[in-house]
């Protein structure tokens, strides 16, 4: 099987004039952008570095260490796969800034992106759902907020991006970075819709049917290329574009949404025939539950989940992780502390996401036990 660093391999010879920008590019510069550049690549959209010597500067960086282990469900080789690009002919002379990163505990707030100058022309990456159980809430409240603040964030940053350069952009985002670059594609305005080439939507959770139905949307959609794994979750949450690929990946269960065990030949992913029947399953239950909730009712259930979450006193998937049984005892005591409806309505959908996350997310573990649901 195939992955990121195959490809650099196979293609990382030849030019962007010689194998045009294509998915696996849009892919891998997505997975890039969850590196810790925080002082690294230049804030400003004037300023630009190569990837040489962005590499060159966050090697040299005092918290070199802490930077390349940048959480539990990061993928470890991250740092790895920028250092590849930098060596290679095709990505080595690419150019990034325009780094922001944005995190705000009270406002529920949690989005990154880069730009990336691909052969004289700009692709906005916007960094999906981080380590933080903050990103993770802003997942949730897509459910009864109308805009997040990261989508509000994304729209921002494309808009100022935009009156930095000329001409086109692509728009490229994994996880939550996928749904932000849909929605500020559709919610840009119609001047800014005639500048986005494409749109790359890597398994990002999707939106209300509504959203599909609105003329905005229907502008762009002809633009908008959306890719799942076989066995998906955080795509299943919500409801996703009509017309997708499905790519092969050798992750199991949950890490398939890991960018990194996507299967690709030369410049095209590894297609599955359907998603795996415990994803079907779960987008059907999942959205057909939560369509049937008002939107105070989507509110309380994501303020119920995180508030045990939050009980834990973690702030990230890591953290956790390190404390597993005084986090979970928190968890389970403040779950014990709910009236009996509201711990029966969580059971109800937390069993469902026992059975597609299994022991996979930290923040979840504690949630799904058996034992820590008894009414």
């Amino acid at each position: 099987m195939a992955d990121f660093f195959d490809y650099l391999n196979w293609r990382g010879d030849l030019s962007f004039d010689d194998v045009p920008f294509n998915k696996i590019d849009a892919l891998l510069l997505a997975h890039v952008t969850y590196s810790i550049f925080d002082g690294v690549v230049p804030e400003n959209f004037t300023e630009k570095k190569t990837f040489a010597q962005v590499a060159k500067d966050f090697m040299a960086m005092p918290d070199y260490e802490e930077r390349i282990n940048i959480g539990f469900l990061i993928n470890k080789r991250t740092a790895e796969l920028m250092f590849k690009c930098a060596e290679v002919e095709r990505y080595k002379n690419v150019e990034l800034c325009g780094f922001r990163n944005i995190y705000n505990e009270e406002k529920v707030e949690q989005f990154a992106a880069v730009t990336y100058i691909v052969n004289g022309k700009p692709v906005i990456a916007v960094r999906g759902t981080d380590d933080t159980i903050v990103g993770w809430k802003e997942d949730f409240n897509i459910a009864w907020q109308e805009q997040i603040p990261a989508q509000k964030d994304s729209l921002e940053y494309f808009k100022e991006a935009a009156s930095a350069f000329n001409g086109d952009f692509v728009l490229v985002g994994h996880s939550k970075g996928g749904n932000l670059v849909i929605n500020t594609a559709v919610r840009c305005g119609s001047e800014l819709q005639k500048r986005i080439n494409e749109v790359y939507n890597f398994d990002g959770p999707g939106f209300a049917t509504d959203f599909f139905k609105s003329p905005e949307y229907k502008a762009v959609e002809g633009k908008i290329r959306s890719f799942y794994p076989g066995f998906s979750v955080v795509g299943m949450i919500f409801h996703h574009p009509a017309n997708f690929e499905i790519v092969k990946s050798d992750g199991f269960a949950f890490w398939q949404h890991d960018a990194m065990n996507w299967q690709i030949m030369g410049s095209n992913f590894i297609n599955e025939g359907k998603f795996a029947d415990e994803s079907r399953l779960f987008y059907k239950v999942f959205n057909e539950w939560i369509d049937k909730l008002d939107n105070s009712q989507r509110k309380s259930f994501v303020e119920t989940m995180f508030c045990i979450l939050e009980a834990s006193g973690a702030k990230t998937n890591s953290d956790i992780e390190k404390d597993a049984l005084k986090s979970t005892a928190r968890m389970v005591a403040a779950y014990a502390d709910m009236g009996k409806e509201r711990r029966k309505e969580l059971k109800k959908i937390l069993s469902l996401f026992k059975d597609v996350i299994a022991d996979d997310i930290p923040i979840f573990k504690p949630l799904v036990l058996e034992r820590s649901l008894k009414k």
